[in-house]
């Protein structure tokens, strides 16, 4: 039986993103950005089943409340990503002893960092697409394991300006 719907994997700040855009001040880049994220979120998360590994929920929890201002509430944060984990869409994929060897020879052998890897091997076995702005994403290993969107058209990593 064919699938219908994509299996999708929206990396990190396209997360972050979303989350604070109704914090970002009206007219600015960040809060066009936001809104853009705002909107991809949405679309794949009314279209299709969306993907998450630990690493990529300890990266957005981390990353909105700890990371750069403006910070959110933990506890809003938890009380997203519970309900975001708990749609029907939602699969969490857990980090297999398999992938983590394989996460930390990729990252051995490219460069780049491990929790990468770690966002995304999880997934592997049911990835058909990855939404990201992390220029490490256009590297082989990644576009390998399925077809790496751009929709924001930046390539930035998290901690990067933009612009």
């Amino acid at each position: 039986m064919r699938r219908t719907r994509a299996w999708t994997l929206i990396d990190t700040r396209i997360w972050v993103l979303a989350l604070r855009a109704p914090l970002y001040e009206a007219g600015s880049h960040l809060a066009d950005l936001g809104s853009r994220s705002a909107e991809i979120v949405r679309e794949a998360l009314g279209r299709d089943v969306v993907l998450f590994s630990p690493q990529l929920i300890a990266e957005i929890h981390h990353v909105t409340t700890s990371r750069a201002r403006p910070r959110l509430p933990r506890a809003m944060v938890r009380d997203y990503l519970r309900q975001i984990l708990g749609r029907r869409n939602a699969r969490y994929r857990p980090v297999s002893r398999a992938r983590l060897e394989e996460a930390l020879a990729l990252a051995a052998e490219s460069g780049i960092h491990i929790w990468d890897y770690l966002v995304a091997l999880p997934c592997r076995e049911r990835l058909d697409r990855i939404v990201t702005m992390d220029p490490h994403y256009r590297h082989p290993h990644f576009s390998g394991l399925a077809r790496v969107d751009n929709p924001l058209g930046l390539w930035a990593s998290e901690g990067q300006p933009l612009g």
